[in-house]
């Protein structure tokens, strides 16, 4: 009887014990299934565009401000083309002058063939020699426009360095001056003290004679006095830094050369239109030479044609640089930094607007060591910010650094304020164009 009691008390205590290890694995098993949920905070951020000018100018008009939606191709600043329009003018009266030009070409055709049946029948040597000095003296005229233009882009790179020199001396005085500068100056402060010491002790020693005040002794003393205070006031100015005029004024030399560019940009524009036209010219010349030696009437014609299509061209290329002053939106977004103010000069290449494209959006997080392996790239989650509560976007895993860097200070989350964590960079949906930069936000990976 007693061992029947201990045989069933075994067989419960085995029963139990297969109870618990299927209720361990059962749960075990739940918690694998349930995903992993990770969390981390970050601040949205836009593709940044910078839009510049491809030429220096003065700015006539800003047409879009700080927090403008703009649209592509939308005009955001329109540059001065004052000077342009003029050239632009040149140009036609020179087409103009060229299509009378084929006109009459056409209209000596018939008398330019009877002059070739008459230079087959017989030479006339007088009529070659004369076309012939006429081209040499074309030939003359080439080449000094060609020595102009060359002379024109001197002065162009000329200007270019002076406005480089402007903007390097704007940048000192906007500095102050430095400890070695500062130095110096207090040098030669104490040396012109003790100049105006020695003048005053010679001075003592015949200041009882007659006549003193015109003495080397009083005149040194003088000299001295005068050096003292100009040494004081360069050392005085030396510490005080730049003042608000001196500023001004480099400012001032900034703007004087960036309108020397503008104005050596317009006469290179101006000898080399003066370089085109002499060439054609001198093509027109020589085929009047060819024509008298052995030609034939169309060559005129051909030559005043070749005219009319490089004034055409020259119409067409001043039509192309006037465009260029209207700089437009390369894209749809937003106008985040606006750097350029009417009538203010704009540099080539220099920023005038910053614009944002709000259609691509991401958002950088950092993820804790320990937590590098719980995200892929194409892995999406799930973005909230406080602006739209109740409402999540969806962002998508760019990209994964490779290397492991120390916490920004930008992280906002307690929890993820770890020491050494990895940047996780996402790519986030904003159809209605509602989620802004700057925007503080909340990633949810998985769950």
């Amino acid at each position: 009887m007693r061992d029947k009691v201990i045989i069933r008390m075994l067989l419960a205590i085995i029963v139990i014990a297969v109870a618990a290890a299927g209720g361990y694995f059962w749960w075990t098993g739940q918690a694998a299934a349930q995903p992993s949920v990770l969390k981390a905070s970050g601040l949205i951020e836009a593709t940044e565009i910078t839009v510049s000018a491809e030429s220096a100018g003065r700015a006539k008009a800003v047409l879009a401000a700080e927090g403008d939606a703009v649209k592509t191709r939308q005009p955001l600043v329109q540059l001065d083309d004052t000077l342009l329009q003029s050239q632009r003018r040149q140009a036609e009266a020179a087409l103009a002058a060229t299509r009378g030009s084929q006109a009459a070409a056409e209209a000596n055709a018939a008398a330019a063939q009877a002059q070739l049946d008459g230079l087959r029948a017989g030479a006339r040597p007088q009529e070659i020699a004369a076309e012939q000095q006429a081209v040499a003296a074309v030939q003359a005229s080439v080449a000094s426009a060609e020595s102009q233009v060359q002379q024109a882009h001197g002065a162009l790179d000329a200007a270019t360095a002076a406005r480089e020199l402007a903007v390097a001396r704007y940048a000192q005085v906007k500095q102050g001056a430095r400890p070695a500068q500062i130095d110096a100056a207090s040098v030669a402060y104490q040396q012109a003290a003790a100049a105006v010491q020695v003048a005053q002790a010679n001075y003592d020693k015949v200041k009882g004679e007659p006549d003193v005040s015109a003495s080397p002794q009083a005149l040194a003393l003088e000299q001295a006095t005068l050096a003292l205070e100009a040494a004081k006031s360069n050392y005085q100015g030396v510490l005080a830094g730049a003042t608000t005029p001196e500023l001004n004024q480099a400012r001032a030399g900034i703007d004087q050369a960036v309108a020397g560019i503008i104005q050596a940009s317009a006469t290179v524009s101006q000898t080399e239109a003066a370089l085109t036209a002499a060439q054609a010219n001198l093509a027109a010349e020589q085929a009047r030479l060819d024509l008298l030696k052995a030609g034939a009437s169309t060559d005129l014609i051909k030559t005043a044609e070749a005219q009319v299509a490089a004034a055409q061209a020259a119409v067409a290329f001043m039509d192309d640089q006037i465009a260029r002053l209207t700089i437009t939106a390369p894209s749809d977004g937003v106008i985040l930094v606006r750097s350029v103010q009417p009538r203010e000069a704009a540099l080539a290449g220099g920023p005038l607007l910053t614009l944002g494209d709000l259609s691509h959006l991401t958002l950088t997080v950092y993820l804790p060591e320990d937590q590098y392996g719980v995200v892929r790239i194409g892995d999406r989650a799930q973005v909230t910010v406080d602006s739209f509560p109740g409402r999540s976007f969806t962002g998508t895993v760019q990209t994964i650094a490779d290397q492991i860097e120390f916490t920004p200070r930008n992280v906002q989350t307690p929890d993820s304020r770890r020491t050494t964590v990895f940047a996780v960079k996402l790519a986030v949906d904003n159809p209605d164009l509602q989620l802004k930069p700057g925007m503080p936000a909340d990633v949810t990976f998985g769950g």
